[in-house]
C-alpha cells in the first residue's frame, strides 16, 4: 500500500448552552463519546467524501 500525505486536517467543535443544567450535559457528553455516535459520524464523513469524485482515492481517519 502506498504511503498517505496529509492535505487538510478538520476540527469540529460542539458547543452546548452554558446554562444547559448538568444532568442534560451529561447525557449529551455520554452521547458524544459513545460507539454509536462516532461510528454513525464516520459514516457520515465516508459519504460525504463519496459524493466528491474528485476525492477519490482520499483516505482519512476521525479520532477523538
Amino acid at each position: 500500500m502506498a504511503n498517505t500525505v496529509p492535505v487538510d486536517e478538520l476540527h469540529l467543535t460542539l458547543h452546548i448552552p452554558d446554562d444547559t443544567p448538568e444532568e442534560t450535559a451529561e447525557v449529551i457528553r455520554r452521547t458524544l463519546a459513545s460507539d454509536d455516535f462516532m461510528e454513525r459520524l464516520r459514516r457520515a464523513v465516508l459519504a460525504t467524501l463519496q459524493a466528491f469524485p474528485e476525492l477519490n482515492g482520499v483516505s482519512g481517519s476521525l479520532a477523538r
